[in-house]
């Protein structure tokens, strides 16, 4: 006997809510992935679970209402590679495809009619959304990695003293590449600090005297 038409709607209502809900959170960050994306994850799984439900009732014993369900997860997985951006420092979009990851599970829930059980998924996902965001940036603020490019003027000694800041501030660092480009030295430093800690020692190193440029790349979570 196949579930009324009106539950299976109100499920795929559920997972509009839920994947609107947490959509919500990911359009005020400024991801690409926002409301639109998550709706249409969620709803989407959850049809596919309800599709794989019905086909299995209509075949008995034959069908396997998981097999369907089965490939979301393949599919999510091309979906959430594609949202992942790497670039020579730094790696975003990891929280992005997480999201859509489980998001496809809550869909896949809400289809086979665990609808408490999805919600309080959506529930801690939310919180863990926001909540991670303010203890991210309070532990940021006594430790985070920093990369910055500098450009030096070619002269000779110009690159031991800018690393002499770095060991004057105790701040431990990388020296990823070096090289002279059109008369300047190009040189790139990845290194630890606290946010007080990355302000000071910019400031030294833009006051030192043939320091053309500081350029801070970004930092990596």
């Amino acid at each position: 006997m196949t579930e009324p038409i009106t539950t299976y709607m109100m499920r795929l209502l559920v997972a509009l809510l839920i994947g609107g809900v947490v959509g919500l959170e990911r359009e005020f960050k400024g991801k690409p992935a926002g409301i639109r994306t998550n709706i249409l994850m969620c709803v989407g799984s959850c049809l596919f679970m309800i599709i794989s439900i019905e086909i299995a009732r209509t075949a008995g014993r034959v069908a396997d209402p998981g097999r369907i369900a089965a490939q979301v997860v393949t599919g999510v997985g091309f979906l959430c590679a594609g949202t992942i951006m790497r670039s020579r420092f730094s790696i975003s979009g990891l929280t992005t495809a997480a999201t859509i990851w489980v998001l496809s599970a809550l869909g896949l829930a809400i289809g086979a009619g665990y609808i408490l059980l999805a919600v309080a998924g959506a529930a801690i996902i939310t919180l863990t959304l926001i909540a991670v965001r303010f203890l991210e940036a309070g532990i940021h603020r006594f430790h985070s990695t920093q990369i910055v490019h500098l450009v030096l003027d070619s002269r000779e000694g110009m690159v031991p003293i800018v690393l002499r800041e770095f060991t004057k501030l105790k701040i431990s660092n990388e020296v990823h590449d070096v090289k002279l480009v059109d008369g300047t030295w190009n040189i790139i430093i990845e290194y630890d600090t606290s946010r007080k800690m990355n302000v000071t020692l910019l400031k030294e190193l833009s006051g030192i005297e043939g320091v053309k440029s500081v350029t801070r790349l970004g930092h990596e979570f």
